[in-house]
């Protein structure tokens, strides 16, 4: 069966629960980010606000719950989040460190499921937060700026995209040129300015 077919099932059903994670994030002044989650279904109505500083590192996070199903839900699972400062999200191993510095029995699943929707949303967004400090200087088509991504201890093997086995020297030397030109544009560029 294929997609069209398998969600045709729900049509004429009543709809017995619903959930909607949004993640959003912005780039403050100082390198810093700021990532915010809120996480809206039939029981829960929950934010998340995380600060983020220039190597990506929890720098603040706090979290508000206006809609939960149990009163007991909310106090403890909030102070937790403090445990969780100095937490390096884009490496390896952040949402393992999230589990052990927040214990099951004192965490809330649902703050879990929001941290790691932004982890993952700050993984992506990441990427094109960095494309915007290349505006104007660097351009690469799609397939240069996978390569690219290919070699970054991030990305690589992560997805089938990001497999290690789909390297193309070619287009790879390609990508590392232009990026090359790119850096000689922005110094030209920072040298006007810092001349002025």
């Amino acid at each position: 069966m294929d997609f069209e077919a398998i969600r045709g099932m729900a049509k004429h059903h009543k709809q017995v629960f619903g959930r909607d994670v949004k993640c959003e994030m912005y780039r403050l002044g100082e390198g810093k980010i700021l990532a915010l989650t809120r996480m809206h279904d039939d029981y829960h109505d929950m934010n998340l606000a995380i600060l983020l500083d220039d190597a990506y590192r929890i720098e603040a996070i706090a979290g508000k719950m206006d809609r939960i199903p149990y009163p007991c839900c909310e106090k403890k699972p909030l102070e937790m989040l403090g445990n969780l400062t100095g937490i390096a999200v884009l490496e390896r191993g952040g949402l393992k460190t999230v589990k052990a510095r927040v214990p099951r029995n004192l965490g809330c699943t649902h703050v879990y499921e929001m941290l790691e929707s932004t982890f993952r949303a700050i993984f992506v967004g990441s990427y094109s937060i960095i494309d915007h400090d290349w505006e104007g200087v660097l351009s690469l088509d799609l397939e240069e700026n996978r390569q690219i991504g290919l070699q970054s201890p991030v990305l690589a093997d992560t997805c089938y995209a990001f497999n290690r086995a789909s390297v193309d020297e070619e287009v790879l030397r390609r990508a590392r040129e232009k990026v090359e030109e790119a850096k000689r544009k922005r110094e030209a560029i920072e040298a006007v300015k810092g001349g002025t």
